[in-house]
């Protein structure tokens, strides 16, 4: 039996070693030449993590071809696993791919406090708890390995987002910076330090730090770098700049893999935020809907059904309620693991996003506002899941309920208290209510 690079022992020839490595750098480091651990899983079927790794990886597709395909490297990985890391890979792969994500994740921290080098677990398992909404063991999971990781930038990176969704800022810039410190290209740090300056109103930090690292994606997975630039359009707007996102929209933020569900979900969600800032995007909704009407990526996560619906919607395309039936119906169908997910959380609030796009504020607000406090359940972070918490705020101006407006735009005014749109709608609001403003 041989060791990869983390010193543990791995099933396998010795040269498919290499391969795992690989595997580890181009998952944690955003790289595009991550399908190459299927080329090494094909090559020896002897090797449990690379079989076990290579179904983790059309998993990460979230789409049913995805899934259709990783049944058959997983039985390879369980005919070859021996050790307990590669039992432990293995189960929380199987979990994840039986939908079962709670007993996915659980494995996967387990696997960190056993084998804390083994960084592609940590990584897997943050991938879960975004999903399932659950920041604690985003930011547990690579605590786990800290102690054995100190001089490694992606655990520090992942350590920086764990904090950034637990609200812990101060921690989290100083991991982002410290990732960026031992490696100036680690993109995902470059995420999570975004995060923190959107969540502390630095909006022009934001701007010139994002424009001094962007070169460092180039060439990388399409989803960091299509992400990485629609976080500069959450800047941009947050400063009224809004020609600016709009031209981001067009040259990077949907410029790579149309047909990928997150990259589409940026979309969306950056051309609904520009609406609601007023801007006209001309035929882009229509220009989009063909890729969201793809059955092949719906109803593997809530939150990109979410936007599914809601791009299509808004295009008034008619696969508009066929997406709506099917999240009903895995609503009904899903795993328990993530039923109440679906059926308490997804499901109202894909009814309150099509209402809102046909104009029915007041339908919207009944739908969205009761599970507003539940969304983290749908998955995505802070700063993606605000995209609701507008929607919601423009219904309830547009339906004339303007004291829940109110109460909605004064937190959000009070935490970033130089954001122009907030600043107007509030005065609207105190305007139509006839209270001056301070």
């Amino acid at each position: 039996m041989h060791r990869d690079a983390t010193g543990y022992a791995a099933t396998g020839e010795e040269a498919s070693m290499a391969a795992l490595d690989a595997f580890a750098e181009d998952l944690l480091g955003y790289r595009s030449e991550i399908g190459r651990i299927v080329t090494a899983a094909e090559a020896d079927p002897s090797c449990a993590l690379a079989n076990a790794w290579a179904a983790a990886l059309w998993l990460l597709t979230e789409t049913r071809k995805g899934h259709a395909r990783a049944g058959r490297f997983l039985d390879r990985a369980e005919a070859a696993a021996a050790t307990e890391r590669e039992q432990l890979a293995l189960g929380s792969i199987r979990a994840w791919h039986a939908g079962d994500t709670a007993t996915a994740l659980a494995l996967c921290a387990e696997s960190a406090m056993r084998f804390p080098r083994d960084l592609v677990a940590v990584k897997l398992g943050q991938y879960h708890a975004l999903n399932r909404g659950d920041a604690p063991s985003l930011l547990r999971l690579p605590l786990l390995a800290a102690a054995a990781n100190d001089d490694v930038p992606w655990l520090h990176g992942m350590l920086a987002f764990g904090y950034e969704e637990c609200h812990r800022l101060a921690e989290a810039e100083g991991e982002a910076r410290r990732a960026i410190e031992l490696r100036r290209d680690e993109a995902w740090a470059h995420h999570a330090l975004a995060h923190v300056l959107l969540a502390e109103d630095r909006a022009e930090e934001g701007i010139d730090f994002l424009a001094a690292v962007a070169d460092t994606w180039e060439g990388r997975n399409p989803f960091i770098v299509t992400h990485n630039w629609w976080h500069q359009t959450l800047f941009l707007l947050d400063r009224d700049r809004t020609e600016e996102a709009l031209a981001l929209y067009d040259s990077r933020v949907f410029a790579l893999e149309p047909s990928w569900g997150q990259i589409q979900a940026g979309a969306v969600s950056l051309l609904l935020r520009l609406e609601l800032h007023g801007v006209d995007v001309g035929d882009r909704w229509q220009k989009l809907a063909p890729y969201l009407a793809t059955p092949d990526q719906r109803h593997i996560e809530p939150f990109i059904d979410l936007h599914l619906v809601l791009g299509l919607a808004r295009a008034g395309h008619a696969e508009t309620e066929a997406v709506l039936a099917g999240i009903a119906d895995r609503a009904a169908s899903a795993h328990d693991a993530t039923r109440t997910a679906w059926a308490e959380v997804a499901l109202p609030v894909a009814r309150a996003l099509v209402a809102f796009a046909r104009g029915d504020h007041q339908g919207c607000v009944r739908d969205l506002s009761p599970v507003l406090p539940r969304l983290h359940e749908i998955g995505g972070s802070h700063a993606q899941r605000d995209l609701f918490e507008q929607i919601l705020i423009a219904s309830l101006l547009r339906a004339g309920r303007l004291a829940q407006a109110q109460r909605m735009l004064a937190l959000r005014h009070a935490l970033n208290p130089r954001v122009p749109m907030t600043q107007r709608l509030l005065a609207r609001v105190l305007a139509a209510a006839g209270v001056p403003e301070a």
